[in-house]
């Protein structure tokens, strides 16, 4: 985040806050930027545009709030073994998110600039066959795909790890 200029928090104060900018910092930004944007809708389309932007711009971010906050098992430690292979992190792979949005939490911390993060069979990726299907129709030239890569580092390892401690019993 350094080069964004935003100054961040060290990990105590991090701690302390529970976000990587101070308090001050977030709503000083926050006042300056909406307050620019405000007034540029204002200027546009009136009173009306400004507020229906400002009211779905609020809608969004309570939506995102809240996929993160669940996508990170709020906080608590859910993550299953064999299902969620990025440990430090306790996100955790979701069904719904997983579903609607495409967003296997968990394999997203893995490999975040992957277009598939439904990597396992029943990992359903709307999100990733509509990008197979804008590649095949000339739309997306090029992507990642991590999958083979997930197998290899993550999940064959551990099934493996799970074989031999079988043997051993």
């Amino acid at each position: 985040m350094q080069h964004t200029g935003v100054p961040g928090n060290s990990y105590e104060q991090y701690r302390i806050w529970g976000s990587y900018v101070t308090p001050l910092y977030a709503v000083l930004s926050w006042l300056l930027n909406w307050s620019f944007w405000y007034l540029a809708f204002y200027l546009i389309g009136g009173n009306a545009l400004a507020c229906s932007l400002f009211g779905a711009a609020g809608f969004w971010a309570i939506g995102v709030r809240t996929f993160n906050y669940e996508g990170h098992a709020k906080g608590k430690d859910k993550q299953r073994e064999g299902i969620d292979f990025s440990i430090n992190d306790k996100s955790i792979n979701q069904l719904w998110p997983g579903i609607v949005a495409g967003e296997w939490h968990n394999n997203h911390h893995l490999f975040p600039k992957s277009a598939r993060s439904g990597f396992r069979p029943h990992q359903v990726d709307l999100a990733w066959y509509y990008i197979k299907l804008m590649h095949k129709m000339g739309a997306v030239t090029a992507y990642r795909d991590d999958k083979k890569r997930f197998y290899e580092q993550y999940h064959n390892p551990y099934l493996i790890s799970k074989r031999e401690g079988d043997n051993i019993s």
